[in-house]
């Protein structure tokens, strides 16, 4: 099934509107008077790689640093019903979904006001958490067992919440954004511990010239000269995607400049292991992504089909999933290659949330699940 936001819902797809504002400032826990609360969380896991994408990983323990928001009653002890727990693509980091610097453009607050629960974190070798020594010494498929890590104690409550201990979810859903995308399906198709897939803005199908050429860059000139480059004492193999000029000019179609400029200057470096390895698990995931069965969602800005992707390419992902029998795809009007930061981000947040409500009908924000 596929649609644009600008048509009129489903029914099914009905947004569930609950009333809650904005969380303060990242980096503690807190809520404000009508109940949205947003906690540090720290998950500890180990870079290894049991999933179905071969690829190297150095097998260390490491932290990983993020933020779990949603309802208050969310917080409640025991076992809340569901959370989001949302991946990033390239030059990224946990602002890709919690941008708390520009409120109106922070995605896991205004969906925690829906009602919803996410969790956003810097992946291993970004931003708060633990870097590898060298950006080799992980890889896609690594950031895929370690996401299946994350998702198990989630599920456990084994992590820690603030100064605390976690909350266990009942279920969880896995989005991941770019090739955040790619990792997700690598997780989901390895493991088969997830609820629901969503994937934005990203296809196994469809490169074009310019993607194939600057994965080709980045993999090789980029990180080949990053360990002559390194400062002294810092990790080495760690290089951006996109310049500043291609980032800002090329992979946004009607965005509030205040959000290009803030998001530009927090872009952050990947790991070589993680570019590297991205040919590999596009040849991975386009032999076993039919293995998913879970409830699929698929999002497209409706203005990205020239650089990255072309809009074949785009229509073709929902073909893909051959083994799940609810896929939707959707693509969101004035936006491009980050629909959460365009100036229709209301109309993407309102497709998720309905629809991860439609798909799990018992998680409605208001408590834990009986289901």
């Amino acid at each position: 099934m596929t649609w644009t936001a600008t048509e009129r819902l489903p029914p099914l797809l009905a947004t569930i509107a609950l009333a809650f504002v904005l969380v303060g400032p990242a980096g503690a826990a807190h809520a404000d008077a009508t109940g949205v609360t947003s906690v540090p969380v720290a998950f500890q896991v180990s870079d290894t790689n049991g999933s179905g994408v071969p690829c190297f990983s150095d097998g260390e323990t490491y932290t990983i640093r993020g933020h779990l928001t949603g309802p208050q009653s969310a917080f409640a002890p025991g076992q809340a019903p569901a959370v989001t727990m949302y991946l990033f693509g390239e030059d990224a980091g946990e602002w890709n979904w919690h941008l708390t610097s520009i409120p109106e453009y922070d995605y896991a607050t205004e969906m925690a006001k829906l009602g919803e629960v996410s969790l956003t974190v810097d992946e291993l070798g970004y931003g708060a958490s633990d870097h590898p020594p060298d950006g080799n010494l992980t890889c896609q498929g690594a950031e895929a067992d370690i996401t299946h890590q994350i998702i198990q104690q989630l599920r456990r409550g084994d992590y820690t919440l603030g100064t605390g201990p976690g909350i266990s979810f009942s279920r969880v859903v896995l989005a991941g954004h770019d090739v955040g995308g790619a990792v997700a399906e690598i997780e989901a198709y390895s493991y088969s511990d997830i609820d629901a897939l969503v994937l934005v803005t990203y296809a196994d199908q469809g490169f074009t010239p310019w993607i194939i050429e600057r994965e080709t860059v980045a993999a090789n000139d980029w990180c080949t000269l990053s360990p002559a480059e390194s400062p002294p004492g810092s990790p080495t193999s760690y290089v951006h995607f996109v310049s500043s000029q291609e980032y800002r000019t090329l992979l946004f179609y009607d965005a509030d400049p205040r959000v290009i400029d803030t998001t530009d200057a927090l872009r952050n470096p990947n790991p070589c292991g993680n570019i590297r390895s991205q040919p590999t698990a596009v040849f991975v995931d386009t032999a076993r992504v039919s293995q998913i069965t879970v409830p699929v969602l698929i999002v497209f800005g409706n203005n990205d089909h020239t650089v990255v992707w072309t809009r074949q390419g785009e229509e073709q992902q929902e073909g893909n999933f051959s083994g799940s029998q609810d896929k939707t795809t959707v693509f969101i009007p004035n936006a491009a290659h980050f629909p959460m930061f365009e100036r229709t981000a209301p109309d993407f947040r309102e497709v998720v949330a309905s629809w991860l409500q439609r798909t799990l009908p018992t998680w409605t924000g208001r408590g834990p699940s009986s289901g």
